[in-house]
């Protein structure tokens, strides 16, 4: 419940979330105190970065703005990496945390520039913008400037693999059109590989790539029950890959032919998807977080309901199935996923008390740890939480459960 009072916040934002990738803190990073920590932490971690600076300018404008108004907060909010929409969604995510505790009557950005028109109205969403102040870091020398700055975005993961990686793969499919004598291919295959990034670009689905590859680097364990499905997946992919290509005949309609082709993968594809969310079923149910199940149920459902629509649109095209029958199967997988997310709402354990989330660590809605879950009282039906002090009991409706953590409301 948020508090009667109206509050002015002093706001820092951290859109691709550099303080979480060098120090470990997530935000939303509330108090004078922990942003004043945070931003130590983070300077000693790398002391070039400006999100550093951006945070000491907070706690001081915090300081200006508190002999102004009585009831004055700072919090620095944090986004995920490069992906500006998930970003953006992170960050909505945290306001929203802060609008369930806090009466928010304006916000103080401050910022270094970079992203202003894609924060304020985030911001503003919520309530006005009082103030903004431009924080610059300033150098000694223009080139040192400038060579510090190519210096770090050469560095940089995301930027290395577009300025290397890209023309890397135009001059290995050079020598490869070379070698086979087939030069006319290379305009082809250029553009095929442009179109392929701009894709994955354009639909985000870097940062699903990114993390699976994280997830199969750990998951290369004989130790782990999700081995198998992981491999699997790999190589069904890489079948529903050379599936497509050596059906494809390459006269006649080209469109229509790729598309048949394509028709004939998609059983490989959704099963290469579906090995993929049974490893991660396991995964969770092996390392005890099965309050993560419900979402690799409703994935396993939407992704055999794709699977269907995409099929039957493809009969449409190709002339073969009727636009009704396309139809009625939207209508079916719309009941059938509604029905399936209802279904799963008993499993479902974002606010309920339920052994599943004993052991779990606990968190105040500052983002301070609090302590664990270490009992559920099934008689008062309240969680029974280890702390510093002494052991607390918590009822349902005052936590909520995310990203593995439980929350506490007050």
């Amino acid at each position: 419940m948020a508090s009667e009072k109206e509050y002015i916040f002093v706001v820092c934002v951290d859109r691709d979330n550099d303080i979480g990738r060098k120090t470990g803190v997530e935000g939303p990073i509330i108090g004078r105190e922990n942003n004043l920590n945070t931003a130590n932490k983070l300077i000693l971690a790398d002391p070039g970065e400006a999100d550093a600076n951006s945070m000491f300018a907070a706690v001081k404008k915090f300081d200006e703005v508190k002999e102004h108004y009585k009831d004055v907060e700072i919090v620095t909010l944090t986004g995920v990496g490069k992906s500006g929409f998930v970003s953006d969604k992170r960050i909505n995510e945290q306001l929203d945390m802060l609008t369930e505790k806090y009466k928010i009557n304006g916000f103080v950005l401050i910022t270094d520039g970079a992203e202003d028109d894609q924060i304020m109205p985030v911001l503003q969403s919520r309530a006005k913008i009082i103030s903004k102040e431009l924080i610059i870091v300033k150098q000694a020398k223009e080139v040192e400037s400038l060579y510090f700055t190519i210096k770090e975005t050469l560095s940089d993961p995301y930027f290395a693999r577009v300025i290397f990686g890209i023309p890397g793969v135009i001059l290995l499919i050079y020598a490869i059109t070379l070698v086979l004598g087939a030069q006319e291919l290379f305009i082809q295959g250029i553009s095929f590989i442009i179109g392929i990034y701009l894709l994955i670009k354009g639909f985000g689905i870097e940062l699903f790539i990114s993390r699976f590859t994280k997830d199969l680097r750990g998951a290369i364990s004989a130790e782990r029950v999700s081995f198998p499905f992981y491999i699997g997946s790999i190589f069904i992919f890489i079948f529903g890959v050379y599936s497509t290509v050596t059906n494809t005949p390459f006269t006649g309609d080209v469109l229509k032919n790729w598309v048949k082709a394509l028709q004939v993968s998609y059983l490989f594809f959704v099963l290469a998807i579906i090995c993929i969310i049974l490893a991660k079923s396991l995964d969770i149910l092996h390392f005890k977080k099965a309050f993560y199940l419900r979402k690799y149920i409703l994935y396993f459902v939407s992704t055999i309901l794709g699977w269907l629509i995409i099929d039957s649109a493809t009969l449409v095209f190709l002339g073969i199935g009727d636009l009704n029958f396309f139809l009625l199967t939207i209508l079916i997988s719309f009941i059938t996923l509604f029905i399936a997310f209802r279904a799963t709402e008993s499993i479902d354990i974002r606010r309920k008390i339920t052994e599943i989330i004993v052991n779990l660590p606990v968190y105040t809605i500052n983002n301070n740890f609090k302590g664990k879950v270490i009992a559920i009282d099934k008689k008062k039906n309240v969680l029974v939480v280890e702390t510093s002090e002494k052991n607390i009991n918590v009822k349902e409706g005052d936590f909520f459960f995310k990203n593995g953590r439980i929350y506490l409301n007050t």
